[in-house]
């Protein structure tokens, strides 16, 4: 019994030490729309509009988003804080899977697979860019489950008042993914938008996103287990 507890022992040091030698999983840039600035800006109002988007096919290991961003912009006409917009602005995203009813053949927005909530945006900016990381945003520690290589992103802005104008910025074409040169518009039901202004209604997003929990894990995990065993072995001897 003794013998076997040492090797247990053994095989826990082994496993921890090879565990340790696995580097921790570097977040791979799976869609990225935020390199090619096409210098129009999309006011959407307070309709829910999104974009329906195709990740990265030579990265289909890594699903588990840690990292969620997109440009949009804010002014305002408020005379007494300018840096202020005159309303209460909030925004809300949320990604869905295509597979609602079809609109002209194409399939809708359907199952909403993540929610941010509503939150606030801060004030009047030219530019600016929201980030969205495990731990927060309704996103799990170790990142948000994607659960198909192609959905759609959706934003909606409310509560602008006094001339208070909230959008998004158009970039195209992706730089990792595809998209789709139309965007979703929610007003009542869903419907394909196109804009006479540019030829593609991208907006500008970038999302990032590590495997599955990594090798150092399980490692570890196995390795916890193991010692565990020879303690309890160690009791009943």
């Amino acid at each position: 019994m003794k013998t076997f507890i040492k090797a247990s022992l053994l095989l826990t040091i082994v496993v921890l030490w090879a565990g340790s030698a696995v580097p921790l999983s570097a977040a791979t840039t799976i869609f990225d729309n935020s390199t090619t600035d096409l210098l129009t800006r999309f006011n959407p109002g307070s309709f829910q509009v999104g974009d329906q988007i195709k990740l990265d096919p030579a990265t289909p290991w890594a699903r588990y988003m840690t990292d969620f961003s997109f440009e949009y912009y804010g002014y305002g006409f408020n005379t007494t804080f300018p840096a202020q917009f005159t309303g209460n602005v909030q925004a809300d995203v949320q990604f869905y899977l295509n597979n609602g009813n079809t609109f002209n053949g194409y399939a809708m927005p359907g199952t909403s697979f993540w929610d941010s909530g509503w939150f606030t945006v801060p004030g009047v900016t030219s530019r600016n860019t929201f980030e969205f990381t495990p731990g927060a945003d309704n996103i799990p520690v170790g990142g948000l489950f994607i659960p198909a290589s192609e959905f759609t992103w959706t934003v909606q802005f409310r509560g602008m008042d006094g001339g208070d104008v909230v959008g998004l910025d158009i970039y195209s074409p992706p730089s990792v993914g595809q998209d789709y040169p139309d965007y979703w518009q929610n007003n009542g039901g869903w419907q394909l938008m196109t804009n006479g202004v540019v030829s593609s209604m991208d907006f500008a997003a970038r999302i990032q996103a590590v495997p599955e929990p990594s090798t150092l894990t399980f490692s570890i995990l196995g390795g916890m287990t193991i010692l565990t065993l020879a303690r309890r072995l160690r009791r009943k001897e």
